[in-house]
């Protein structure tokens, strides 16, 4: 997906490694003009909450899921490069699981890479039908990041994948295999100011942790030493 059928220069050749590694399959690039017809003609019923997003990516977030419920197949981001053929990998896949899916970099699923059997998965079909409700809650943070993350983004898309109550549906791609099959060239295109701050909080989570461990440490000291000094004060008296 981008807004045009040009694609930026720093992604095109991850772009074709799809193309190169799998000559049997069909290669869409869909831009927002056409995203915006597809969802009108095919999901009329989300089509309201699909243009009130208050950020582009997240209409891209939502496409992707119906594209993938009306014609099944393999959603990725543009900066994500394929290193062995498709087919390879639903053939080491579970035959039962319908969807298969990576692991994201803090936790849950990656929605940049998304390989689907058939049309119409019960797993996908879930993930929609959830938009609505989370599109209209007020429990989010209102910033740019968070609002993604939860309304559409990775933190949406991994709880409505965890709600599925047939987990042989899906499949996660070992750890240990997971540059197997894709590299990333980088992009995070749609982070904001607070993207940065959130990920960089996560980055030194450990060292906030402990950081806030010694204030309040030092803090409770102080505390219990000036308590001493007034009692010892009082019995003086």
């Amino acid at each position: 997906m981008w807004s045009s059928s040009e694609i930026p220069a720093r992604w095109r050749r991850s772009a074709r490694t799809w193309l190169s590694r799998n000559k049997d399959f069909a290669y869409c690039l869909w831009t927002d003009s056409e995203l915006d017809r597809f969802v009108s003609a095919e999901y009329a019923w989300l089509a309201p909450t699909h243009r009130g997003y208050r950020y582009p990516i997240q209409r891209c977030d939502a496409a992707r899921y119906m594209l993938l419920y009306r014609y099944g197949g393999v959603y990725v981001d543009l900066d994500v490069a394929c290193r062995q053929p498709l087919s390879s990998l639903f053939e080491e896949a579970p035959p039962a699981a319908g969807i298969v899916l990576t692991a994201a970099v803090a936790s849950g699923y990656a929605p940049d890479f998304i390989a689907v059997r058939r049309p119409r998965d019960p797993v996908v079909r879930g993930i929609l039908s959830g938009l609505r409700r989370a599109a209209d809650s007020w429990w989010y943070p209102p910033l740019p990041y968070t609002a993604v993350l939860f309304r559409t983004g990775p933190v949406y898309f991994t709880r409505r994948v965890d709600c599925h109550d047939r987990r042989d549906d899906v499949h996660l791609i070992p750890a240990s295999k997971h540059r197997d099959y894709v590299g990333y060239v980088g992009g995070a295109s749609w982070h904001s100011w607070d993207g940065w701050l959130i990920w960089n909080a996560y980055l030194l989570r450990y060292h906030l942790l402990w950081s806030t461990i010694a204030l309040f440490c030092v803090a409770l000291l102080a505390r219990v030493f000036r308590r001493r000094r007034a009692i010892a004060s009082y019995w003086r008296k």
